[in-house]
């Protein structure tokens, strides 16, 4: 029985990813709620917005100006409603989550979907320029599983058309392009703050700009929203303490990865369907009331102390990417991410395109390894958005192809090795070295 168990524990991956949490952040905000100081010290939402404005303003350029969210989709509902005329259109990548169109659309635009590039799945520069047109009110660009984009192409595109430029940097908080971070280059940059994002107050987000007006009208919009309520954040909590519970090492290898494994194999929907979002994707016309929140000072505190950690943790995400290039760089089959060590690629996750998928990953599954599809869609393709249809076949490729493999701090090389040898074993390659480390120059750290 124990021998039984024990070889469980050894066959037992990692989890697919932890969240940026530690015991004494929930220590923290426990404190907040119970003491009734969750909603106290306004001052400490000012405190976060200059600490994120000084932590972003690489440039020397104007100051940035920071306001604080509830979430980054609400940020761009703010945005798009702050620039864009009712009825002008935005163009966007379709390959994100539905809900990212429903805030164009609730905020009265239209989106108008430009194909991808096939390695990023960032806007396409040559798309964006061509879909341009007189009645294009802003460009929405995101930095992709913490990938730039070209935006410094795309905001010199959108000065000489005179149209807006919003970029999502939500899954890219520390990215860095040109020594400039992203989410600086257009006029408003959107970050989350979310549950699974790398700085975590388990809801939140933040839109920075330089233009003192714009900022003063982003208040504006969100001057009368009521702050987040408890009752819908310590669900939140405790989501996160079960989430955290059951990507525990000890717990995953002996009780999680094989509950999701057995669901995974045999397509138990009841339980895979938790593991994504964006299950049943539809069209909302107006945001919904329950997003219109304003960040709390307990959020901001929590915020704070987590972005003097952003830098190190970026370059180990680096750092495990170069594993996984390394070891994948000569598999034909697949299409691996852009290799980047300069900081514009910050490696949410690592991210490899196959053609068959579903069969890899269920060849992961089955030899131990927790490696998931990934969720995002080509919403150009959605029933749900028939309205604002359009061919963009890199984002249907991206999106029915895309692979998730784990660079998290907390995540082994040993995990990353043994992922790369799963990999190259299904497509018939020879093993590498297990001896092989990687080490970033002073370059690249």
């Amino acid at each position: 029985m124990l021998d039984t168990a024990l070889s469980m524990l050894n066959a037992a991956p990692l989890p697919r990813f932890r969240l940026y949490t530690s015991p004494s952040l929930y220590a923290r905000l426990a404190a907040e709620i119970l003491t009734g100081r969750f909603y106290r010290g306004e001052d400490a939402i000012d405190r976060f917005e200059h600490a994120v404005a000084t932590f972003l303003n690489s440039d020397n350029k104007p100051s940035l100006r920071c306001v604080a969210m509830p979430m980054a989709r609400v940020a761009i509902y703010c945005a798009v409603k702050a620039l864009v005329h009712p009825g002008e259109s935005v163009v966007m990548s379709p390959y994100t989550i539905a809900d990212v169109v429903n805030m164009v659309i609730a905020a009265g635009a239209r989106p108008i979907f430009a194909d991808v590039d096939p390695e990023s799945g960032n806007l396409r520069i040559d798309e964006v320029e061509r879909l341009i047109d007189n009645n294009t009110g802003a460009v929405l660009a995101t930095h992709f599983y913490g990938c730039a984009a070209d935006v410094a192409e795309i905001a010199r595109i959108c000065r000489q058309r005179k149209v807006w430029l919003i970029e999502d940097a939500a899954q890219a908080f520390g990215c860095k392009l040109h020594s400039r971070r992203v989410g600086t280059f257009g006029d408003v940059g959107i970050f989350s703050f979310g549950m699974y994002k790398n700085i975590n107050a388990f809801y939140g987000g933040a839109a920075v700009v330089r233009d003192e007006d714009l900022e003063a009208r982003l208040r504006a919009e969100i001057a009368n929203y009521p702050r987040e309520p408890l009752a819908t954040y310590v669900p939140r909590l405790i989501k996160g303490v079960i989430t955290d519970a059951l990507t525990y090492p000890p717990v995953f290898k002996s009780f999680s990865f094989w509950l999701f494994r057995w669901a995974f194999l045999k397509n138990v929907h009841a339980i895979n369907n938790r593991l994504v979002i964006d299950i049943d994707p539809k069209r909302t016309d107006t945001i919904p009331q329950d997003y219109l929140r304003r960040m709390s000072p307990a959020q901001a505190r929590v915020l704070l102390p987590q972005i003097a950690g952003v830098e190190a943790a970026n370059r180990e995400r680096i750092r495990k990417a170069k594993l996984y290039y390394q070891g994948l760089k000569d598999i034909s089959e697949i299409v691996l991410p852009p290799h980047r060590s300069d900081g514009s690629h910050i490696y949410t996750y690592y991210c490899i395109q196959v053609s068959d998928r579903r069969r890899l990953v269920r060849f992961m599954m089955k030899h131990g390894a927790d490696t998931p599809e990934s969720y995002h869609r080509n919403c150009a393709d959605l029933p749900c958005f028939e309205a604002f249809a359009r061919e963009c076949p890199t984002a249907r490729s991206v999106a029915s192809s895309l692979v998730y493999l784990p660079t998290y701090g907390r995540y082994s090389d040993a995990e990353i090795r043994r992922n790369i040898g799963l990999i190259r074993d299904y497509y018939g390659y020879d093993q590498l070295d297990s001896s092989a480390n990687v080490e970033l120059g002073p370059a690249e750290a």
